[in-house]
C-alpha cells in the first residue's frame, strides 16, 4: 500500500513537472503556438480552403456535365403507358433510366472570367492569411515583451526591497548602540512596507501580463505561463536612418494586405467582364440515352400455324383468308425487366441556343459590378494610405523611442552614483531620512524608465524591421 502511495505521488509530481515544462516557452515558441491555436488563424485557413475549392469547381466548369436518372412508378386509373403508348384504365407499374450529359460550347466567357475571378480570390484569401499571421505574430511580441518588462520592473523592486533590508538591519544595530534614535529606524521599516507593496504590485503586473499573452496564446490554463527570455540586445539602429518613405516604397511591394487588396481589386475586375458576359447568347451541346419498362408489355408464349381471316366477299359473305398460314400467338406473358431495359433504348443528341432578354436586369447586375470595382479600387487606396500612416507613425515614434532611451540610459547612470553617495552619507548619519529616501525612489524610478524605455525602442524597430522585411524575431 506504501509503494502504491508513493507511486501515485511520484506520478503526479512528474505529470505537474510536464505540465510546468509543457508551459515553457521562447519567443518563437509562442509565435508557432499562437500560430497553430489562434482561431482567427484557423478561421483564415477555412476561408483559404473555401475560395480555393471555389477556384477548382468553377475550373471543373469546362468539363461535360453528367447526370444519371431512375424512377420506378405504380399508375392507378386512367393513364397512358409510356412504353407501350396506349389507353388503360388497368393498374401498371414502369420504371425508367436515363443518363444525360451538357456540355457548353460558348457562353460568351463567363466560364472563363468566373476562373479567373475565382482565381484572383483565392489569392486574396492567402495574403489574408499571411496578414493574420502577421497581425497575431505582432501581438505576441508586444504581449512576450511586456512580460519581460514587468519582470524586469520586478527584479528592480526586489533589489529595492533588498537595499532597503540591509539599511534596517543596519539601523537596528545603530539603534540598539544609541548612536541613532529610534524613529529613524520606525522610518526605513515603513520604507520597508512601501517598498514591500511596490514588489507586491510588479509581481501582480508580471501576472496580468503572463494572463494575457496566455490568453493570447489561448492556453487552457494561461496564467501558469512561463518564459525563456535570454537577454534581448537593443536592435541595431540603422534603419531609423531610412526615411518612411523609402521603407514604404518596399513595403507596398510586399506587405500581404496590400497584396490582398490589389487581388480583389483585380478580382473585382473580372467581376464586370463576368456580368457583361451574361449579355451574351449561350450555345451548348446536349445528349441522352434512356431506357424503360413497363409490366404491361406482352410477349408471346406459343405459336400455331393456321390461315387467318382478312376480310368476307360483299355478295355472299364468303370469308376471305390468307394464302399461306400465318402465325398465331396461343399464349401470353409479361417481358422480362432485363429484356425491356435491352429494347427500350432510347437516345438523342442536341444543340441548344439561349439568348438573354431581360437587359434591364443583366445590366443592373452590369453596374453594381462596376460599383463594386470602383469600391474595391478605393479599398486599396485606403490600404496603401494606411500603410504609408503606419510606417510614418512607426518610423517616428522609433526615433523618439530611442531618444529616451538615451536620455532614460543616462539618468540611471546619474541616479546611481547620487544614490550611492547619498547611501554614504545616510550610514553616517550626514543625510536624513527623506532625502535619503528621495534618491533611493529616484534610482527605482529611473530604471525602471531606462527598462520601459529600452523594451519600447525594441519593439518599435522591430515593427519598423517587419514592414521592410516581413519577419518578426526577436
Amino acid at each position: 500500500m506504501k509503494n502504491l502511495i508513493a507511486s501515485l505521488i511520484c506520478f503526479i509530481f512528474i505529470s505537474n513537472a510536464k505540465a510546468q515544462a509543457d508551459l515553457s516557452f521562447s519567443f518563437e515558441d509562442c509565435v508557432r503556438y499562437a500560430l497553430e491555436h489562434n482561431i482567427n488563424i484557423q478561421q483564415s485557413q477555412l476561408q483559404l480552403e473555401i475560395s480555393k475549392n471555389s477556384y477548382q469547381n468553377s475550373k471543373m466548369a469546362y468539363t461535360p456535365s453528367l447526370r444519371a436518372s431512375a424512377g420506378y412508378n405504380f399508375n392507378f386509373g386512367l393513364n397512358i403507358d409510356p412504353v407501350t403508348n396506349r389507353i388503360s384504365e388497368s393498374q401498371r407499374q414502369t420504371a425508367n433510366f436515363g443518363l444525360s450529359s451538357t456540355w457548353v460550347l460558348y457562353d460568351g466567357g463567363r466560364l472563363y472570367n468566373t476562373i479567373s475571378r475565382n482565381n484572383l480570390d483565392y489569392l486574396a484569401s492567402l495574403y489574408d492569411l499571411e496578414d493574420a499571421k502577421y497581425d497575431i505574430s505582432i501581438n505576441v511580441s508586444s504581449a512576450f515583451l511586456q512580460v519581460l518588462l514587468n519582470q524586469e520592473i520586478m527584479a528592480v523592486a526586489l533589489e529595492q526591497k533588498r537595499v532597503t533590508l540591509l539599511q534596517v538591519d543596519r539601523m537596528k544595530k545603530m539603534v540598539d548602540a544609541g548612536a541613532r534614535p529610534q524613529g529613524d529606524l520606525y522610518q526605513l521599516e515603513a520604507q520597508l512596507a512601501r517598498d514591500d507593496q511596490n514588489y507586491i504590485a510588479a509581481e501582480n503586473n508580471v501576472s496580468i501580463s503572463k494572463l494575457q499573452l496566455g490568453n493570447l496564446l489561448q492556453l487552457e490554463n494561461p496564467g501558469a505561463i512561463e518564459l525563456l527570455s535570454p537577454e534581448i540586445p537593443i536592435p541595431d539602429i540603422a534603419i531609423l536612418s531610412r526615411t518612411p518613405e523609402s521603407i514604404y516604397v518596399t513595403a507596398e511591394q510586399n506587405q500581404p494586405q496590400i497584396k490582398s487588396a490589389e487581388k480583389r481589386a483585380e478580382s473585382s475586375e473580372e467581376g464586370v467582364d463576368l456580368s457583361r458576359s451574361a449579355f451574351l447568347p449561350t450555345l451548348s451541346l446536349s445528349g441522352q440515352i434512356g431506357t424503360s419498362y413497363s409490366d404491361q408489355v406482352q410477349v408471346a408464349t406459343g405459336f400455331i400455324q393456321a390461315p387467318v381471316t382478312v376480310g368476307v366477299t360483299e355478295n355472299t359473305g364468303e370469308r376471305v383468308i390468307t394464302a399461306n398460314d400465318q402465325n398465331i400467338p396461343t399464349g401470353f406473358e409479361n417481358k422480362a425487366f432485363g429484356n425491356q431495359v435491352t429494347d427500350n433504348i432510347n437516345e438523342f443528341v442536341g444543340i441548344g441556343l439561349s439568348v438573354p432578354l431581360d437587359f434591364w436586369r443583366t445590366n443592373n447586375s452590369y453596374q453594381t459590378a462596376k460599383l463594386n470595382k470602383e469600391f474595391a479600387h478605393l479599398n486599396l487606396e485606403a490600404a496603401k494610405n494606411t500603410l504609408r500612416q503606419n510606417i510614418y507613425q512607426a518610423h517616428t515614434d522609433a526615433k523618439s523611442s530611442y531618444k529616451s532611451y538615451i536620455a532614460a540610459e543616462a539618468s540611471v547612470k546619474s541616479s546611481e552614483e547620487s544614490f550611492k553617495y547619498a547611501e554614504e552619507r545616510f550610514s553616517v548619519g550626514a543625510m536624513n531620512q527623506l532625502d535619503y529616501e528621495n534618491a533611493k525612489n529616484s534610482l527605482a524610478i529611473a530604471k525602471s524608465e531606462a527598462l520601459r524605455s529600452k523594451y519600447d525602442v525594441i519593439f518599435k524597430i522591430k515593427v519598423l524591421e517587419f514592414f521592410l522585411t516581413n519577419k518578426l524575431e526577436l
